[in-house]
């Protein structure tokens, strides 16, 4: 679902780090957003998708954050609620 226009509303407070400054700390991430990275990004020589690709990619990624001691919270999308169904 995500929020409309978020990245321009937050980009200029960001500030990107480096991997290892999150280690032993609690992260959560998006899981949609990483599902659909993995699913775009890895192709195979002929440019076809990688079956399971997805898989592959979290199983990569969460290998690197257990690396760093990082425990990685999931989150992922559900239904919309109640109160916001007014505001869509």
């Amino acid at each position: 679902m995500g929020v409309p226009k978020l990245w321009e509303l937050i980009q200029q407070s960001g500030t990107e780090i480096d991997i290892n400054a999150l280690e032993g700390k609690i992260l959560a991430i998006d899981a949609s957003i990483w599902i659909h990275t993995f699913v775009r990004a890895l192709k195979n020589e002929k440019g076809d998708p990688i079956p399971n690709a997805h898989l592959l990619g979290f199983f990569k990624r969460i290998c690197k954050l257990l690396s760093l001691r990082v425990k990685p919270i999931f989150v992922f999308d559900g239904g919309i609620p109640y109160l916001k169904k007014k505001t869509i």
